[in-house]
């Protein structure tokens, strides 16, 4: 048990200097705009935390046909429903959204010429960035609910 608490450890460690040194990449590469490469930085953070979170707060337990119904052995110990875990799981992984769709957005205008139809205000852009945010961050409440439902229909 415990050699499986060093492995997560240090593989989740491992992990990280990767992405510190990714993020050290982006910064350093003058072509990149900085808007492009604050996003890109999001992207990189949000996964790492995605990770982090995974290996040390919420640790499910891939039991079939329920998904993260127990949480195995979190090196955190924090007071944490494997509900309420597997709903902040959900929404990390669907915070992407937004962050690839802000990268795809900004990609997108770059290429556009000046005086396009398709050429968006910068305040819609943040907007449109915003109203996918919200949805994805939304996305993970049903999984709360399915949850639930499923744990009384099992008594």
């Amino acid at each position: 048990h415990n050699v499986f608490r060093l492995c997560k450890l240090i593989i989740t460690g491992m992990s990280i200097i990767p992405a510190i040194a990714t993020i050290c990449i982006i910064r350093l590469t003058p072509r990149i705009s900085k808007e492009y490469a604050g996003l890109l930085i999001l992207l990189i953070i949000n996964a790492t935390v995605f990770d982090v979170y995974s290996q040390f707060i919420f640790d499910p337990q891939y039991i079939m046909p329920y998904l993260c119904v127990y949480r195995e052995a979190p090196l955190l110990h924090i007071p944490l429903s494997p509900a309420w875990g597997f709903i902040i799981w959900v929404m990390l992984v669907a915070l992407n959204v937004p962050l690839y769709g802000a990268c795809y957005m900004y990609r997108h205008q770059l290429i556009l010429p000046p005086y396009s139809s398709l050429k968006l205000n910068p305040k819609v852009f943040i907007a449109a960035v915003i109203a996918i945010a919200v949805l994805s961050l939304s996305y993970g409440f049903p999984y709360s609910v399915s949850f639930e439902i499923s744990m009384q229909t099992k008594m």
